[in-house]
């Protein structure tokens, strides 16, 4: 069974939104947003080579419109912890199963869909620090931002007050992006 891993932009001061969830400048690594073309890199081929389920919350898939049914990483299937069923949720690619019983529920369904692949964990940061509180997370992959918003939604907050310790996997910096991986020591 593969590993649970938490993926996600964040600007030097712990952000992962700005406010009115500014979210452009930490994702101009990934997409050009005057064409909406995904940008190449070796951090993101892993990525979708290596996912096999994602876990997101409900507030990113409103905020996506759903990624109109087709997620970029096509014919993964989506958990979205939510409490209850949108009304239309859009047709395409992308399966999605809303989860209410909580974080743990959501990531076991991920992990069995999944199989040998790996649980990506897209956030927002409610998922993420309820991932890190229940120690649901492997590793954490945060690609750090030339910006500081100051304020908006922090990444870090709400994780309980118990240390987590945490063994670097890679740094790696590109073209105005620093990309930090971590595993969890458990």
């Amino acid at each position: 069974m593969g590993s649970v891993f938490l993926d996600i932009s964040m600007s030097l001061d712990g952000f992962i939104a700005g406010r009115d969830d500014d979210v452009e400048r930490l994702h101009g690594w990934i997409v050009d947003f005057e064409t909406g073309i995904f940008k190449q890199s070796e951090v993101l081929k892993e990525l979708f080579e290596r996912t096999g389920a994602i876990v997101a919350g409900r507030r990113v898939y409103e905020i996506t419109s759903g990624w109109g049914g087709n997620h970029p990483i096509r014919g993964v299937p989506m958990y979205v912890l939510s409490h209850d069923i949108p009304e239309n949720v859009p047709q395409g690619g992308t399966a999605f199963t809303f989860v209410s019983e909580g974080a743990e529920v959501a990531i076991r369904e991920a992990k069995r869909a999944a199989g040998d692949k790996d649980v990506y964990v897209l956030g927002g940061a409610a998922v993420a620090q309820q991932c890190l509180k229940a120690s649901l997370l492997d590793e954490i992959h945060v690609h750090i931002a030339p910006v500081l918003f100051t304020e908006g939604i922090r990444l870090f907050d709400h994780i309980g007050s118990e240390c987590i310790q945490l063994e670097a996997i890679r740094i790696l910096e590109s073209d105005g992006i620093t990309h930090l991986s971590y595993r969890i020591v458990k």
